[in-house]
């Protein structure tokens, strides 16, 4: 609930375990290798010796807010700004599918871009890791098979899998209601992919208002959505939009599959 919430957020030494887990998440992960040559994903390291509830000590994260970049619409900058948007993106779906342990708080303003040494690569730093979301193992597939399902376009099976494995729902209790919502969900997929058309693009898709959409779908018919859940809806809404100011035209297809695919083939 929110009062868990917001002691679990001033308790410091739980921000430090986070930032210690993500270290460790990251470390030598295949989304933090795929775009090596040019962009690094990083948090800063705490001092776990130094840091108790009150008190977090870390390292200094050098680095401009992401909302520089946001703002320079120079050659140079839709450059940068194209370079950072892949790495970002992956580095979310990564915490979502591969890790299950999501930064929800990641607003421009605990994104930080160093520009390395070399002049010629970057370093994206997560600040802020106090709240951070995870799944229970039957959330985490629902989520995955919503996914997979908007990406295969099978959204009439993904709307009767989430009743089915709903912790409570009221749709079986109607005639025709079990119906009705997969033929909701049905409907919101076959949209998303009717922009095929304009390339499955951030420009032409918006995944958060999908997932949104789906989420009153889910109130008016009764189907329980656990809060977890939520939290992963309004943490996408957030880095999309992000993602979308830095490079529309990226494909979401192309690296969402690889995560999505790879992982349910284990």
């Amino acid at each position: 609930n929110f009062a868990s919430i917001l002691r679990d957020q001033v308790n410091l030494k739980n921000e430090c375990s986070n930032l210690q887990k993500f270290i460790e998440n990251f470390g030598l992960s295949a989304a933090n290798n795929a775009d090596r040559n040019s962009v690094n994903i990083a948090f800063p390291k705490p001092l776990v010796d130094w840091s108790t509830p009150e008190v977090l000590v870390e390292e200094y994260a050098d680095g401009h807010p992401i909302s520089v970049y946001l703002s320079d619409h120079s050659e140079a900058g839709l450059a940068t700004r194209r370079i950072l948007a892949r790495p970002l993106l992956q580095a979310f779906l990564k915490m979502v599918f591969l890790d299950n342990f999501v930064h929800s708080d990641l607003h421009p303003g605990n994104v930080l871009v160093k520009v390395c040494d070399d002049k010629s690569s970057h370093e994206i730093v997560f600040l802020d890791a106090g709240i951070v979301t995870r799944l229970s193992t039957q959330d985490q597939k629902n989520l995955k098979d919503l996914f997979t399902a908007v990406v295969l376009n099978r959204g009439e099976e993904a709307g009767r899998l989430m009743v089915e494995r709903a912790k409570r729902e009221r749709c079986s209790a109607v005639d025709g209601g079990i119906e009705a919502f997969s033929a909701g969900i049905g409907e919101l997929v076959s949209e998303f992919h009717d922009n095929r058309k304009s390339g499955l693009t951030l420009g032409a898709v918006r995944i958060g208002s999908l997932l949104k959409r789906v989420l009153d779908l889910c109130r008016i018919h009764g189907v329980e959505i656990d809060p977890s859940m939520a939290n992963i809806v309004v943490s996408t809404l957030v880095l999309e939009g992000l993602g979308r100011s830095l490079e529309p035209n990226l494909n979401l297809i192309e690296f969402a599959i690889p995560l999505l695919i790879g992982k349910l083939s284990k």
